[in-house]
């Protein structure tokens, strides 16, 4: 009898440690609101939802960034909110609002800490979202397009309850906007509460050995190039200072048609330094040439808010830093316009986005300039580095 409780004892511990060490999983969580805001307008009401999610195990991947930082998990979740509840006193029609939200995203599970058995998570993640109201549809003036980019970032506490179960506690901040494709765009911001249960699924996860990309050298010069779009505004009471008389609105229908021709082209160079495989720092210029400035006798068509522009060139300098994840990196930038004829007396600005390395020199490159805290305009294009010679070479 003993013999059979030790061997029933270590076939559930055996069974406990696989379960938790490397099984792929499905988690499912309700979703509670617990504020929803977003600037210039006050909002209220009550909002729920839910969130389904595949998440890839990482414990039997040997790639050097998700050991440095402990990766837990990769996971691919669908999520849903309804916010039909959602009104603002300051909006002449607040019923159904802002609808309801879906959103398709990527995260990645970082683990901070263990308290015994439970782990406490932090669990960023980017993707797309598609809300069912915009200005276009019920004049809200909150959302101007129905696909949004949405980003998330969330802290939970997991805890087993079985060698294949574990309930989740957490807390979430999410936020939806358009990065001013088309305007308005003031974005949507809540925090929620969720509470769920994730499901091993007996099948392993991905099993990679160390990444042999050689991404740069301790130090290198970086270049980018790329283009994007920014929105005009098309609602507004302005008066033109130079005449002092009202600006007509153009009609509804000019409203719902209208597309816009204000690209622009973003460049940077500058120098980056590498710290170690995981973080660089890099100080450079950024260039963003408008194709089209702003005209007081074509309001409405370059008109763009903060990122208005009365000539075509702003120019700043930035300080900032990569976080390298293999081919990937991270890249957070601020800066401040040493030139730059703006409606918006802000000049400081921030950059965020990512680049993915086809080559040791070249990648795709994907950001977001932030002129104050109002996005400014999207940006895709490439990467270029040119390394410095004998310096070291840094491997994941």
């Amino acid at each position: 009898m003993k013999t059979y409780s030790f061997l029933f004892f270590l076939l559930i511990n055996l069974s406990y440690c696989f379960a938790q060490n490397n099984q792929n999983s499905i988690s499912i969580k309700a979703i509670q609101g617990i504020t929803i805001f977003t600037s210039d307008y006050q909002l209220k009401g009550n909002f729920y939802g839910g969130e389904i999610a595949y998440r890839l195990n990482m414990a039997n991947n040997d790639v050097g960034w998700i050991k440095t930082l402990n990766v837990k998990d990769v996971a691919i979740t669908a999520a849903w909110l309804n916010t039909q509840g959602i009104s603002s006193d300051q909006i002449s029609n607040p019923k159904r609002l802002i609808g309801s939200t879906y959103a398709a995203l990527t995260i990645v599970d970082f683990g901070i800490f263990n308290v015994g058995k439970t782990a406490f998570i932090f669990s960023p993640g980017i993707g797309f979202s598609y809300t069912t109201q915009t200005y276009y549809t019920n004049n809200n003036p909150l959302v101007g397009s129905h696909i949004n980019l949405a980003i998330q970032a969330g802290l939970r506490a997991e805890t087993p309850i079985s060698p294949s179960n574990k309930i989740m506690l957490g807390i979430d901040f999410f936020h939806y906007s358009n990065s001013a494709f088309k305007l308005p765009n003031y974005g949507i911001d809540n925090i929620n509460a969720s509470l769920g249960i994730t499901q091993n699924l007996h099948i392993s996860g991905p099993n990679r050995k160390a990444e042999t990309f050689d991404s740069d050298n301790k130090q290198s010069f970086e270049v980018s190039i790329g283009a994007g779009r920014r929105g005009f505004i098309q609602a507004g009471n302005y008066i033109n200072p130079q005449t002092g008389n009202p600006i007509p609105l153009p009609d509804s229908a000019a409203q719902k048609s209208a597309t816009s021709d204000l690209y622009l082209l973003g460049m940077y160079a500058g120098y980056a330094y590498r710290l170690n495989s995981i973080f660089s720092i890099k100080l450079g210029t950024d260039v963003v040439y408008y194709f089209k400035p702003f005209s007081y006798n074509d309001f409405y068509r370059t008109y763009q808010e903060s990122g208005t522009s009365f000539d075509h060139l702003a120019l700043g300098v930035s300080l900032g830093t990569d976080i390298w994840l293999g081919r990937m990196a991270l890249m957070f930038n601020y800066g401040y316009y040493l030139h730059y004829k703006t409606v918006d007396p802000t000049h400081y600005y921030w950059v965020l986005g990512g680049k993915y390395y086809l080559t040791n020199w070249m990648a795709l490159n994907a950001k977001i300039y932030i002129h104050g805290f109002e996005a400014h305009y999207a940006n895709f294009g490439f990467v270029f580095n040119i390394k410095k010679k004998n310096a070291n070479s840094i491997r994941d």
